[in-house]
């Protein structure tokens, strides 16, 4: 177990050694989110055409066999696959992940809860994830959707005004990312950032896994 005082005060990234490699998605497997309020628009979810900075869902059944059966080897699995893409020149502002709503209650500070994804980047030239320090909780915007079969979703903001950075990786490898925390990606290229997330889930009692048990679950494959 890592006892390095640097691995232990970066609580936001690690690099993962897995067997095998995942193919890039591909555009016509890529579909938009859309929710009823995106309709009339909104300032910090305002997807407007296929290829914007934002959050898509995609199929990659051959990708996705893979992930489950690597993580069945830990007794975990992904109930949540997204793909998130940052157009050139852009970054998805400072957002905190939603992946277990219904535990949630309506108060902005109970998002924050340091749960773990695995990530797999197509990484561009000086894009990273970027993690920041709230200045004030009670200054993260909760942007409400509403799915076609009524559910609600919280997607959760906050201004690069109200956060100090404190951490920036590059992600071009397989990674561990604690996405319950507030981040925001970045890409000053030309081409587009492709990231596909996956949550991690424990079998045993259908929990979220934290980062810091990921740092468990995973030793021996992690390396900063």
């Amino acid at each position: 177990m890592e006892t390095n005082s640097y691995y232990l005060q970066n609580v936001y990234h690690r690099y993962i050694d897995l067997p095998f490699e995942l193919e890039k998605p591909k555009w016509e497997n890529i579909k938009q989110t859309f929710s009823e309020e995106q309709k009339v628009g909104s300032d910090y979810y305002d997807i407007k055409d296929k290829g914007d900075t934002d959050v898509y869902v995609c199929d990659t059944p051959e990708n996705d066999k893979k992930v489950a059966e690597f993580l069945d080897k830990f007794n975990l699995f992904y109930d949540s696959k997204l793909l998130f893409n940052t157009k050139p020149n852009d970054s998805i502002k400072v957002h905190i992940d939603n992946n277990k709503e219904e535990d949630y209650s309506d108060k902005p500070n109970s998002f924050i809860d340091n749960h773990a994804k695995l990530n797999f980047t197509w990484e561009v030239p000086g894009g990273g994830l970027r993690w920041w320090q709230l200045n004030n909780e009670d200054n993260l915007i909760i942007d409400t959707h509403t799915q076609k079969n009524g559910k609600k979703w919280h997607v959760i903001w906050a201004k690069e005004e109200d956060c100090g950075m404190v951490y920036e990786k590059t992600i071009n490898k397989p990674s561990i990312v604690n996405t319950g925390v507030p981040h925001s990606t970045h890409n000053p290229s030309n081409v587009e950032r492709f990231t596909l997330s996956y949550n991690l889930v424990r079998k045993t009692d259908l929990k979220l896994v934290t980062f810091f048990e990921a740092l468990w679950l995973f030793d021996g494959l992690l390396e900063a």
